[in-house]
């Protein structure tokens, strides 16, 4: 049975690459955990009360999103590596865990690449790590990658920022969206539209451009930190044998999870009960198991 899970609070951390909009809650060993793009504290506080029954839980806001501050250059996975090591000597986490969900498998694995020797397991929820993954077809991938070009533009990034200032225009870009890059939750992403910053998009833009060229080395030995990878063999954005089989290259010691929804990221974020009651038992077994 999981402990109680203890009051969520928030609290802006100021470290020498950016202002980092941090939310914590739990008693136990630290857990950081790395965002998927365009995620904010509120529609994880469910997930952080979840793992702050066993663990310190930090999850926060990437640098330029939300309430956290861009970093002083472009975006790119390896600083927001070096901000979740700052982050974890501004609390005192000589030794943590990491999470790293979607897009957070990137920075999971590139702040793994940077810390293994200060992190005690690594938490994969189905995440991007190979950009073979990736399941979009040849017209949809060469459609992102031409959008993702037209970003690059300050005049683009500042018409699109336009375009969804109205509730007929958001829908309609968050619709094509959902067709050419398999984005769900398009009505969700359509309320996001509305309050996006020209500053946010270029970042996204970058964000995608690590997608689509997501891949990591393989080391000649396997790492012996533990790996817990959850992910549903349904997933309709990321192949999961593929993902898999790139996880086995990295750890020897996996423990995976195979789940069977429909979808890469859940319609409605999941409640603190419904995650006690589908996973709660699992993460328990898991840590024990250690």
């Amino acid at each position: 049975m999981a402990p109680s899970s203890p009051a969520v609070k928030t609290c802006l951390v100021d470290l020498p690459l950016c202002t980092l909009h941090v939310m914590e809650t739990g008693e136990g060993p630290p857990l950081i955990i790395v965002p998927a793009t365009i995620s904010e504290l509120e529609n994880w506080e469910d997930l952080v009360r979840f793992f702050g029954q066993w663990f310190r839980a930090r999850f926060f806001e990437l640098p330029g999103h939300g309430k956290s501050t861009p970093l002083p250059s472009a975006f790119t996975s390896d600083l927001v590596a070096a901000a979740v090591a700052q982050l974890a000597d501004h609390v005192g986490a000589e030794r943590f865990n990491l999470m790293g969900f979607s897009f957070g498998g990137i920075l999971a694995m590139k702040t793994f690449l940077l810390l293994r020797e200060r992190i005690d397991r690594v938490i994969l929820l189905s995440p991007c790590v190979n950009k073979g993954a990736l399941l979009l077809t040849r017209p949809q991938k060469l459609a992102v990658i031409q959008l993702n070009r037209l970003l690059k533009s300050p005049s683009v990034r500042t018409f699109l920022f336009r375009v969804a200032q109205t509730k007929a225009n958001a829908h309609w870009l968050a619709r094509f969206l959902n067709v050419i890059g398999r984005v769900e939750n398009y009505r969700q992403l359509e309320h996001k539209l509305a309050s996006i910053r020209p500053s946010l998009i270029e970042i996204v833009s970058r964000e995608v451009d690590e997608i689509l060229g997501a891949e990591f080395p393989h080391p000649e030995f396997r790492y012996e930190t533990p790996c817990h990878f959850a992910m549903s063999v349904n997933d309709p954005l990321l192949h999961y044998p593929t993902t898999l089989d790139e996880l086995r290259c990295h750890f020897r010691n996996l423990n995976v999870t195979e789940l069977s929804f429909q979808f890469h990221q859940p319609p409605r974020a999941f409640t603190l009960d419904e995650l006690n009651h589908s996973f709660g038992a699992t993460v328990a077994r898991s840590i024990a198991a250690e």
